[in-house]
Parts: structure tokens; sequence; C-alpha cells
């Protein structure tokens, strides 16, 4: 994977449920003076701001850009941000993903102005038929034959929930930066209130293979690397 350069944009990808929460305010307190939130307003249906990257103050201080991209709601990092070429990411098993979400954007939701995207159906009919917007995050459009070349290509590191605290302690390495195992915290956890017969996971693995394949590559590198 890429090496960090310092004097250029960083965008750090929050794909939706990976503990995302936590790790925003460690990369806030990691960069406080170069910080910026990428998000939709779900209240107001308002998109996220734009920063102007060739300005003088963005050239002087590269931002470090943190949030949601999603290329099919019109925010996604080609929409916004083309000729940025660095990122980070963490990803999480797409099965938990898509169940953790469900529970969440119900809990949150009552205020969306957009309220199609609510689950109406329990959670076993929500998985049967649900997609997965992961893939929509990433820099560039991928497939099966370019996933690891795009992956190789555009990403300083990618880390997995499952494993958080090695996945941070090996980005902070990358980036010059130090982590403190303690800051993280548990946070914008959601109860669940439906259980899910464990032979769904197989389905759901069959349903996304690209999904699985990217995060099985991100989880076997981490498995073979070395905490710092």
């Amino acid at each position: 994977m890429r090496d960090f350069e310092n004097h250029k944009p960083l965008i750090f990808i929050h794909v939706p449920k990976t503990a995302g929460g936590a790790v925003r305010q460690i990369v806030k307190d990691w960069f406080p003076n170069r910080f910026h939130r990428h998000y939709y307003n779900e209240s107001a249906g308002g998109m996220p701001d734009l920063l102007p990257l060739k300005s003088e103050q963005f050239i002087k201080y590269p931002p470090v850009i943190f949030g949601h991209f999603n290329r099919n709601r019109g925010f996604g990092i080609e929409d916004y941000y083309p000729d940025v070429s660095q990122f980070v990411t963490i990803l999480r098993d797409p099965f938990e993903v898509a169940i953790s979400h469900y529970f969440f954007v119900r809990k949150v939701s009552e205020h969306w102005k957009d309220q199609s995207r609510v689950p109406g159906v329990s959670l076993e009919e929500h998985i049967k038929v649900t997609g997965l917007n992961m893939l929509n995050h990433f820099p560039r459009e991928m497939s099966s034959e370019n996933f690891k070349d795009i992956l190789e290509e555009y990403f300083i590191e990618i880390g997995i929930t499952e494993e958080l605290s090695k996945s941070l302690g090996l980005i902070s390495k990358k980036l010059g930066v130090e982590f403190d195992p303690f800051q993280l915290e548990v946070v914008n956890v959601t109860e669940r209130d439906q259980p899910l017969p464990e032979e769904y996971r197989d389905q759901f693995y069959d349903k996304h293979p690209l999904e699985y394949a990217v995060y099985e590559f991100a989880k076997s590198r981490l498995a073979g690397m070395t905490a710092p």
C-alpha cells in the first residue's frame, strides 16, 4: 500500500457501522487543525460541504476529511474530490454491518427527510433483499478483477473493526501520529431486539461476493502484520 504524503489531502472513509464514531474522535485528535467532516444531513436533506482544496488555506494546511461517501447518493469521492489520491478506512464483516445498520437506522431516523431509506420490514426480510453500500464509499468503482489494484494504489492502510486497536496502531504508524489504545471508546451501540438464524450468514455471503472479497483481503493482510 502507498506511503502517506503529509503535504496532500487525506480522506478517511467512514463506512457506516464500523466503529466510526470512536475512530472519528481519534482522527480528530491526531489532526486537530486539519480535520473536516463530510456527512449528509439526513434531517434537512442537505449535501455535505465541498472544501475548495486548491485554495491557499488548504494548500497550506491540507485537510483530513472524515466521513461517509456514497456515489449512489451523489456525494461520493469522485463527485466531491476526484483528485484526492490517498485514503484510509476501517471495514467490518458485511453481514454484521447490514444487521447493525438495520437497527441503527430504525432507531435514529424519526426526523429524517427521506423516510424511504428506513427499513419497514422485519430483520429477516431486510437481510433477504438488502443491498450493501460499502463499496460505494470507495474512491473508484471496484470489480473482482481490479479491487486489489485499487486498494494497493490508493490506500495508506485498511483496518477492520474486529481488530480495531491493532488496526489503529498500524494506521497511526503509517500516518506518523501517536495512538493510545486507552483513547478508544465504545460509542453508538444500538440494541438488537430481533434474533437472526445463523444460516442467514452463509446466504448473505453468497449474495455479496465482492464485498466479502474486499473485507477478507483487509482481514488477511492485517493478520499477517505485527502490531506496533
